[in-house]
């Protein structure tokens, strides 16, 4: 949902021009930076800055003032401790702006601090409190005055938006200030105590406090033409039926030179503009101003939209904004003409079974699927997310559960644990064939939330922006096929699992779907990535064993099959990170992999089921190539010719405890590693051996 941003800027500027604070003086003032965190960020709408919580706030998003979404805080202190500690903070430089003044809308939960303090910082280090009253601030609820407490500002209420602000124009240091930020904090109400908003509730450390519209304003001697917002995202229409919706952004203006004048707008050759309501022109045009400042309330709407008649494609241009002496603006737009067909999700891999707990998940592993895009913007680069939905969310709700972005063209892997298609690093990227489709990888964490008990069953989601640089969610595709969740138990029931990982030669970064049949057919058991990938899987959120014996293990790979399982796991595919074809594969007859069953498991998490596939299945060298073998702690390589590689020792764990250069057909290597059976693995420029010898 996108805010009203006329009536966003509206209300702020009247919080500065109309309050008492001005003491007279009529400030022209613009946006410098705005947040409405519509799309769950807390990246700015326009301008720049960080939002960042301190004291150890924790904070997700929910309604806002006017629809749309708001900055949720919670967490806060434990009654009697970390006043004036805990709450947001906002970072904006004031560089080239003067009279500084910050606007907000602020929702009290009814068990939330009713005390809210200020503090200002002038160089990023130190913080001050800001002492606010009728002269400085505004404090209200629907026009009605709140107050102030010893510089503070009062809530008596709670579940209620309070419409707030604070003017800067007193502190000279503010202005053209690089370093300059604010803190709202919560603070006792009678120096050891919180009191609750609500006057018959009862304080708690998870009260709320959520934040909207929080905006900077400020004006200055130098001419200056602002617009808000400075970019615009989600022109969109079907080939054929254009012009795309409009969308608005508020020109304002301060200090222009000469005093009287004239701006002039020019578009680029995709857009066309209204000014003020009149009709639309895709030429340049111009508007008087005076004194300085823009006609009328100092506001100049301007209304923009995608033209009517353009091919399938993505356009992502500018709207300049020159005169007046100020320096030329320019408002970025994005938008697409798609084609006739709707994007859809053509073909699929999807595995059958996923792991899952709720209401936390300490076990996590990562799953893995392979889907084509179709009917896509050609040539064009979209950003994405994917997540997983029940079957009874709405078609808009963009899913749960964190996501590994999979880049093939790089092979990086990249881990978020929130999303936005605003962030980088919280959305992956792609670029479509000549033919608008693409394949790919991508991956799914499993969380706590509660789609993920086991038995549910999920759905796959996959969010895209409209290929065109814009920044929101343009497409969701949804795969119709379920996936069954499990959780680690060692009885046989539906949504009951065992762990299982793998020892392998396979490629880092490459990916292994394993069957129940050794043909591949139908959906895999599961789907995975081998390690080492350059995630830090941890444990305490990964399953321990993944943690420990998968993770930066080069050839290992992780995951979970069902208990209920009478065929076992039969074939063991690895698919190439860039392309996708089978590479390498691995049979078994009967579920048997070198006396580890996976028919009908039930180990759980604890007995984990080990998969090593540089045995063979036969259990024998390559014979042809030469031999391995051990007496007591020395090993013995004979070859049958001369080769270069790198010989190494394998604990059955999958770790390299040994790795050694050789040149030549016969060597051997004295250990001092502790008796038992290891993998002794010879990759060489004449091809590769494996055996498995006895150490005592």
């Amino acid at each position: 949902m996108m805010k009203n941003y006329i009536k966003t800027f509206v209300l702020a500027f009247a919080l500065i021009a109309g309050i008492g604070f001005i003491s007279g003086r009529a400030f022209a003032q613009v946006t410098i930076t705005l947040w409405t965190f519509e799309g769950d960020v807390t990246t700015p709408e326009t301008g720049s800055g960080t939002a960042n919580l301190i004291g150890g706030t924790e904070a997700t998003f929910a309604k806002g003032f006017s629809g749309g979404r708001g900055w949720n805080s919670t967490k806060y202190p434990d009654q009697g401790t970390g006043s004036g500690t805990a709450g947001v903070e906002f970072l904006v430089s004031t560089s080239g702006y003067s009279n500084i003044s910050v606007t907000w809308h602020g929702r009290h939960s009814n068990t939330s601090a009713n005390r809210l303090r200020v503090k200002y910082t002038l160089d990023g280090v130190e913080w001050e409190d800001f002492e606010a009253d009728d002269s400085n601030a505004t404090n209200e609820v629907e026009g009605v005055g709140k107050g102030f407490d010893n510089g503070r500002f009062i809530a008596d209420a709670g579940d209620t938006w309070f419409t707030r602000g604070v003017d800067f124009s007193g502190i000279p240091e503010a202005a053209n200030n690089a370093a300059f930020g604010i803190r709202i904090v919560s603070e006792f109400l009678d120096g050891s105590a919180y009191a609750p908003a609500s006057p018959t509730g009862t304080y708690g450390s998870g009260g709320t406090l959520r934040y909207d519209d929080v905006t900077f304003l400020g004006s200055g001697s130098a001419p200056l033409i602002a617009a808000t917002p400075s970019n615009l995202s989600g022109f969109t229409y079907v080939e054929g039926e254009g012009p795309s919706d409009p969308l608005t952004t508020i020109l304002t203006a301060f200090n222009l030179t000469p005093a009287s004048g004239m701006v002039t707008i020019t578009p680029q050759a995709s857009y066309e503009y209204s000014i003020g309501g009149g009709d639309f022109t895709g030429e340049p045009a111009s508007f008087a101003y005076e004194n300085g400042v823009f006609p009328g309330n100092g506001e100049v709407p301007v209304t923009i939209r995608l033209k009517a008649g353009l091919p399938a494609g993505s356009y992502a241009e500018v709207l300049a904004v020159t005169g007046g002496g100020a320096q030329p603006l320019q408002v970025s737009l994005s938008g697409s003409v798609s084609t006739a067909n709707p994007p859809v999700i053509s073909g699929y891999i999807l595995p059958r079974f996923i792991e899952g707990a709720t209401p936390s998940n300490q076990n996590r592993l990562p799953f893995a699927f392979r889907a084509t895009l179709s009917n896509l913007l050609p040539s064009s680069t979209y950003r994405y997310y994917n997540k997983i939905i029940s079957g009874t969310d709405g078609e808009t709700y963009n899913g749960a559960g964190n996501c590994i972005f999979v880049n093939s063209a790089t092979e990086e892997f990249t881990r978020t644990t929130s999303t936005s298609l605003t962030t980088p690093g919280q959305y992956g990227e792609f670029t479509t064939d000549a033919n608008g489709s693409y394949s790919g990888w991508f991956i799914t964490e499993p969380t706590g939330n509660a789609r993920f008990k086991p038995g549910n069953e999920i759905f796959m989601r996959i969010m895209l922006n409209d290929g065109a640089g814009g920044t929101t969610e343009a497409t969701r595709l949804t795969i119709s096929e379920g996936v069954k969740i499990l959780g680690f138990y060692t009885h046989a029931a539906d949504s009951t699992g065992t762990a299982v990982r793998g020892i392998s030669t396979s490629s880092p970064k490459n990916f292994v779907f394993i069957y129940d049949n050794a043909g591949g057919n139908g959906r895999p058991l599961y789907g995975t990535h081998v390690e080492t990938s350059g995630i830090n899987f941890i444990a305490g959120t990964y399953a321990a064993f993944y943690a420990e014996d998968v993770a930066g293990t080069d050839g290992a790979w992780g995951g979970i099959i069902p208990n209920n399982n009478a065929a076992g796991v039969r074939l063991i595919e690895e698919r190439s990170i860039a392309t996708g074809n089978v590479i390498a594969s691995y049979t078994s007859e009967n579920g048997d992999w070198h006396g580890v069953n996976t028919v009908n498991p039930t180990g759980g998490i604890d007995n984990v089921l080990v998969i090593n596939t540089t045995l063979g299945i036969d259990n024998k060298p390559a014979e042809a190539f030469g031999k391995i073998f051990s007496y007591g702690n020395l090993i013995s390589v004979s070859l049958r010719q001369p080769v270069t590689g790198v010989m190494e020792i394998i604990s059955l764990q999958g770790k390299v405890a040994i790795r050694k250069s050789f040149s030549g057909s016969d060597f051997n290597v004295t250990t001092e590693l502790p008796a038992g059976i290891y993998i002794v693995r010879i990759v060489s420029d004449r091809g590769q051996i494996t055996g498995k010898v006895m150490l005592k």
